[in-house]
Parts: C-alpha cells; sequence; structure tokens
C-alpha cells in the first residue's frame, strides 16, 4: 500500500464532498492512522486546520463489518460513547478499499493503554461494557445468525484467527527465518489444536452465546477523555451472539498478573457470575497465544506498508520474543 498515493486520494474525495462532510475544500489535509494492532482497514485523519475527522476504509472481507457499524451508529453513539457518524463512503476511493466511514474525531483523547491512572476509568468502563452484554434492544439491531454455543464464539474470534495466521506464517517463511524456528512453527499447530481441544472440554463453553459483545475491548479503543469520561471506537467486531469474557478477558489482561488482578476479577464475577469467570482463563490463554502467533502476521503484513514496517516489525518481534517464553512458562510445552 502506499500511504502517501492514499492520502492524496482522499484529500481529493474530501474537497469534492467537503459540504457533505463539513470541512473547508480549501485546506484539506489527510494523515494516515498507523494501527499497531494490525494492517486490515485503513485508517486516516482529515482537517480543514479548524475540524478533524477519522476516515476508516475496508477491504472486501471487512466491509460488511463496517456497514454493519454504520447501521447501528446512531445508537450507539447515544448509549456506549461511541464517535458519532458523520458520512458513508460507498465508492472505492482508494484501491481496495471499496467501503468505508467518516467519523467525528475525538479530540484531546489519550488511550486508556497510556492513562497514568487507567485502573480510575476501568470501573466505568466495566459498567458500560455490563451494560452492552445484556443490551436485548441493540441485539434486536444486529443480523439474526444461526445458533451458536460460546465454544463457536471462541474459535470464531481465536482459533480461526490462529489458523489463518499460520498459514499466513508458512507461506512468509523466509521473513522470520532469523527469529522463528521451525520447531516453533509446528508448536503453534499443536497448541492452537490444544486450545481448542481445552475450550471443548470445559462445560461453561457449551451454553448458548447470546451477548453483545464488542469483541476488541482493547486499551488502544477506549479514549480517555479527562479525569472520569471516555469513549469507545472501533465496533468493527461488534456481534449479538458472543461472549462476554472475550470483552473482559482483552480489557483486563494488562492487570491480570498484576497485584490488583484479585479486585479485578471480583468485580467480574460481581457484574458478570462465575460462568463468564471460568471462561475468562482460558480468553487470558488465548490473548497471551495472540501475543506469540498473531504479531508474527502483523509482522508479515507490515511488509505491505513500507513508511511502517521497520517499527512494526520491530516492536511485533519484541512482543513475540517475550511471550513466546512467558507462554511456556505459564501453559507448559504440551
Amino acid at each position: 500500500m502506499n500511504v502517501r498515493l492514499a492520502e492524496r486520494l482522499i484529500e481529493k474525495w474530501a474537497a469534492a464532498n467537503a459540504g457533505a462532510i463539513g470541512l473547508d475544500p480549501h485546506h484539506i489535509q489527510a494523515s494516515y492512522i498507523y494501527n499497531p494492532g494490525g494492517f486490515g482497514n485503513l485508517s486516516l485523519r482529515l482537517s480543514d486546520g479548524h475540524t478533524r475527522l477519522h476516515v476508516k476504509l475496508a477491504p472486501p472481507d471487512r466491509s460488511e463489518r463496517l456497514q454493519q457499524w454504520a447501521g447501528v451508529s446512531d445508537y450507539l453513539a447515544e448509549h456506549y460513547a461511541a464517535p458519532k457518524l458523520v458520512h458513508r463512503i460507498e465508492s472505492e476511493i482508494v484501491e481496495g478499499y471499496p467501503y468505508g466511514l467518516v467519523f467525528e474525531y475525538i479530540e484531546d483523547a489519550v488511550p486508556l493503554a497510556e492513562a497514568a491512572n487507567p485502573e480510575a476509568i476501568l470501573t466505568g468502563v466495566i459498567e458500560t461494557a455490563s451494560r452492552l452484554h445484556r443490551d436485548s434492544i441493540l441485539r434486536g439491531m444486529l443480523p439474526e445468525a444461526e445458533v451458536r454455543t460460546f465454544a463457536d464464539a471462541f474459535e470464531d474470534e481465536y482459533i480461526s484467527r490462529f489458523t489463518e495466521d499460520l498459514e499466513g506464517i508458512h507461506r512468509s517463511r523466509e521473513l522470520l527465518r532469523d527469529f522463528v524456528s521451525d520447531e516453533t512453527i509446528l508448536w503453534f499447530g499443536e497448541e492452537i489444536e490444544r486450545l481448542r481441544e481445552a475450550v471443548r472440554q470445559t462445560p461453561a463453553f457449551g451454553l448458548p452465546a447470546s451477548d453483545v459483545v464488542h469483541n476488541d475491548l482493547n486499551g488502544n479503543n477506549v479514549l480517555t477523555c479527562g479525569k472520569d469520561s471516555f469513549r469507545i471506537i472501533d465496533w468493527d467486531d461488534l456481534s449479538g451472539q458472543g461472549d462476554a469474557a472475550m470483552d473482559y478477558s482483552v480489557m483486563l489482561w494488562p492487570l491480570r498478573h498484576g497485584p490488583s488482578w484479585p479486585v479485578w476479577r471480583e468485580k467480574v464475577l460481581a457484574t458478570a457470575g462465575d460462568t463468564v469467570a471460568e471462561r475468562l482463563e482460558l480468553y487470558f490463554r488465548a490473548k497471551l497465544l495472540d501475543d506469540v502467533i498473531d504479531v508474527l502476521a502483523d509482522y508479515v503484513e507490515s511488509e505491505e506498508v513500507p513508511e511502517h514496517r521497520e517499527e512494526a516489525q520491530r516492536k511485533a518481534k519484541a512482543v513475540h520474543l517475550r511471550s513466546y517464553p512467558q507462554y511456556l512458562a505459564q501453559y507448559g510445552n504440551g
């Protein structure tokens, strides 16, 4: 992907549609937003010097998720601190991205992951997530799907991702050869199957999945805005048939091995119940495995963004090399 070309194309589009999106057509600038969590969507910041907007473009395999978000965006903005939708993009401005959305840009916000005192905000995020998980109105607004279990939801979120990651790792083996051995890659496949089996053998995963979930409630998708307020972004993976344990695991992962973890676990128990807490442990295991395997997929994908390749690959390699021995120490060699 040519980032500079994408910026120019978005600037041209924004100038032609300035009235619809509320910008001055004569002073528009677009700047690429680097997403350390992956390179699937394309995000840019638009500005005319006074107003800023956030543009998010999706490739064909993710366009349906953005369309779903657009369909419930007003409800999410009103009830769940989501950014307000400004405009839909239904033509291919940048090659390979046939659909997109333009949102308000959340000013003076700091990601929860970078906040000085994230735990002060986290209780409010947990309360908001709890409301989301039980929101029957929102569930009714989302597309209906076949009934599935929590095990199915887990496989859709993690097992499918790991399997796809592993295929990409095999295809790009040479890029990783200096720090990932053939034995390690073989272990990836074996551990994915062990994790799948552990989930299938846990009774709490056999229950019907009916939670409304954000599905990516990490510290970069919660933006703090002052002492007590926050906004929640990136609702691409919203689901009406998910697992609340997924949201809690991603949200609380940075605290999992800290001294305050027993307090936060009790909050989950009080808010969501025993079965969610039981599933949470396997979600934590998957989250750590994500830092072992999925970051290697990010390492490979960063080849497509030369402007950020060196930084992305350095970070991905560091995360993998830190997380792999940690995973082996905690869960063994199988």
